[in-house]
């Protein structure tokens, strides 16, 4: 069986969903391809589980911190939840493309020599343009597998039923502190061990800090500079070699980082490849084949979902005719612990690296009211600027609602706004908000809410 289409997409992720959404609201005809649950890796195994657990963290810190409740267990119930939600909005995907009359097509997708997409059950699908949203997976250390009960991934944790008493997670980066602000904040004894000499690598130094001195507070064992030798089994746990020293644990998280998932036969397509793995693609997100786009993981880092969301919308109107861009677009990233880190742009290095007469002011913020009502007094926000013009290049945050502040961030970044733009901007009271403006006012040396020391 043969069925034609303008466009097929492959992957029913956040790199491919939004992609048949929009095309179809263009007109085309599209199908897409999806091997596993619709909302791929995020919706059901990434973001939106996680941070399902994260609100229930959350929710048991915050009334921690009103009474004391160390007797309340919820483990269980906190991981039933984040699956729950997960099997919810993956529906949601599903309603969403049937309301759109895209046609979901079940199976693994490759391509044929003659450059055509045939399933797992022989059925061949011919497109006039495709999109591949494939994704990635966990990667994991060499010689090691995941067997998801004493050494997992991401995707097998949400599995678990019981709580642990001990866990250790291998690798510092947003998957392996998001969990481990998780598991410890629900009781579990956790401990990370990262080779590098930082957690959150990617992210402003600062903010590497903030994450040490907060999973540390929270009685985080954190182990940096410390290669992992060797994960055995020992008993009904693990005993996992880091450095010289040995670490028994209930069960391991390997958190490493991901690889890119491509579909089989891209050869065919005379599809160009970079050397990990990932499709190489133009600033309009099309691959060396003009008729073959890429977008969200499988077009390379950042992988974060809601950069492939955009991605996928533009790759589609492209497909279609257009000619948008994704070359100048800031690409915010967000560690969901608690309190939440945030970035978006450039750190003060990497603006004078590329040319810009760039200064930083990194405003503290525990002093203003939202922060009390939260009781967390060591947040901050950083704002990188240009000198000169005081054009906003990249903010910075560590503190409540990073995750919500960093969107006004990236517009300011995208319109390239100056730190006035901010100040004359009026933000509630008392909201996290403030932080931004605060930051802008003190970088302009005349802050509100903050005691400059200066000379009458």
């Amino acid at each position: 069986m043969t069925e034609k289409f303008d466009l097929v997409v492959i992957g029913g992720g956040p790199g491919g969903y939004p992609a048949a959404i929009r095309a179809s609201q263009l007109g085309a005809s599209v199908a897409l391809v999806e091997f596993d649950k619709l909302g791929g890796e995020c919706t059901n195994y990434g973001c939106v589980p996680t941070k399902a657990l994260a609100l229930s963290a959350l929710t048991l810190k915050r009334l921690r911190e009103i009474k004391d409740v160390k007797d309340i267990e919820i483990f269980v119930e906190s991981f039933e939840r984040a699956r729950r939600v997960a099997e919810e909005v993956s529906s949601g995907v599903n309603t969403l493309l049937k309301g759109y009359n895209v046609e979901v097509f079940k199976g693994k997708a490759s391509f044929d020599k003659e450059g055509n997409v045939v399933l797992s059950n022989g059925t061949k699908i011919v497109g006039k343009k495709y999109i591949v949203a494939t994704g990635t997976d966990p990667s994991s250390l060499p010689g090691i597998a995941f067997d998801g009960e004493y050494v997992h991934n991401n995707r097998t944790l949400l599995n678990l039923r019981k709580k642990p008493s001990s866990m250790i997670i291998v690798g510092g980066g947003y998957v392996g502190v998001e969990f481990a602000y998780i598991m410890s904040s629900l009781g579990v004894e956790v401990t990370i061990v990262e080779m590098l000499d930082r957690l959150l690598y990617m992210l402003d130094r600062d903010l590497s800090r903030y994450a040490l001195r907060t999973l540390r507070r929270s009685g985080v064992r954190v182990k940096l500079r410390t290669p992992v030798k060797e994960i055995k089994r020992s008993g009904t746990g693990v005993i996992v070699k880091a450095g010289e020293e040995e670490l028994p644990a209930d069960l391991v998280l390997i958190a490493v980082g991901r690889r890119p998932r491509l579909p089989k036969g891209l050869e065919y397509m005379n599809v160009e490849v970079d050397k990990r793995g990932y499709i190489v693609v133009d600033e309009h997100l099309r691959s060396s084949n003009p008729n073959v786009y890429a977008t969200g993981d499988i077009s390379g880092p950042p992988l974060l979902a809601h950069k492939a969301m955009v991605q996928a919308e533009i790759a589609a109107e492209n497909a279609l005719g257009a000619s948008r861009s994704f070359k100048e677009v800031p690409v915010p990233q967000v560690t969901f612990t608690e309190p939440e880190i945030a970035s978006v742009g450039m750190t003060l290095d990497e603006a004078r690296a590329k040319g810009f007469d760039a200064e930083e002011a990194k405003f503290p913020t525990g002093g203003l009211a939202r922060s009390r009502i939260e009781n967390v007094i060591d947040g901050f926000v950083k704002i990188v600027y240009e000198r000169t013009s005081k054009r906003i290049l990249g903010v910075h945050i560590a503190g409540p609602s990073a995750s919500e502040l960093i969107a006004e961030a990236s517009l300011a970044v995208k319109l390239k706004l100056k730190l006035e733009d901010l100040v004359e901007t009026i933000h509630p009271h008392p909201t996290a908000s403030e932080e931004l403006r605060e930051a802008a006012l003190y970088a302009l040396k005349k802050p509100t809410h903050y005691i400059l020391k200066f000379r009458r």
